[in-house]
């Protein structure tokens, strides 16, 4: 897909570079290699991005959103379902927590099964609102034409400069463009337009995620090192104790 784009003009798209025989995926000592242009920027320190380089980055993106690939080319990347793939994996960390099972898995787990115990209704509350508002969405993106959304225009896939390159597409997806400007928000504080509802679908399915991958790895073996430390640090931001 980016090479698609890339060859379509837009030039702001990091693509990978094929070789000889047309391909991008290179075999080096068995194993695979994918090649992208030297960027002097992406070994430079992040430095947060002005207005003037959100707008840009904003702009770039209704591009891509309305972005047609050739009929010629077959273009492999999912469509958005509305769905919470992670769904399972939540409630079986929260039902190991709520068990007792947690604390024989390391120093966080008897502090993740207080933690859910207590924010059990607030918890109940995100996941039947996710559900609700995906069916919402579903309803309303019926018949729409999709955008072929980027899903994580965030400080480590996009290098800003004169102008913004956009890397790391393998989370590409038709979607709605919501998609994006959630991430935007999310990241950046700020997002240029976007209907409410697709908006709050986004927002919700982030944090639902964070808490499910958290609470996950606080249920499985853990040791409390640094790495762990950070986990429940963003684990309580989204799911804070009162």
């Amino acid at each position: 897909m980016p090479l698609l784009l890339r060859e379509s003009g837009k030039d702001y798209v990091l693509a990978p570079l094929p070789g000889r025989d047309g391909r991008i995926v290179h075999r080096v000592a068995g194993l695979p290699v994918v090649v992208f242009p030297y960027v002097e920027r992406a070994v430079a320190a992040p430095t947060p991005p002005t207005t003037g380089q959100l707008g840009l980055l904003a702009a770039r993106l209704r591009e891509v959103h309305a972005f047609d690939p050739p009929a010629s080319r077959a273009v492999g990347i999912p469509v958005e379902d509305f769905r919470l793939p992670f769904g399972n994996d939540l409630d079986k960390a929260l039902q190991t927590a709520l068990g007792g099972g947690a604390g024989e898995c390391g120093p966080y787990g008897d502090r993740l099964a207080d933690l859910v115990a207590r924010r059990r209704d607030h918890l109940a509350a995100l996941c039947e609102e996710a559900a609700r508002v995906a069916d919402r969405c579903t309803d309303l993106w019926r018949g729409e034409r999709p955008a072929l959304t980027h899903g994580d225009p965030s400080t480590t896939n996009v290098l800003f400069g004169r102008g913004v390159d956009i890397i790391d597409w393998g989370g590409a997806m038709w979607a709605p463009p919501e998609r994006d400007w959630a991430a935007l928000t999310r990241v950046f504080g700020t997002a240029p337009e976007g209907r409410a509802v697709f908006l709050r679908f986004y927002e919700l399915r982030w944090v639902l995620a964070e808490i499910a991958e958290y609470a996950g790895r606080f249920t499985g073996p853990h040791t409390g090192d640094a790495d762990d430390d950070a986990m429940w640090g963003r684990l309580t931001r989204y799911l804070p104790p009162a």
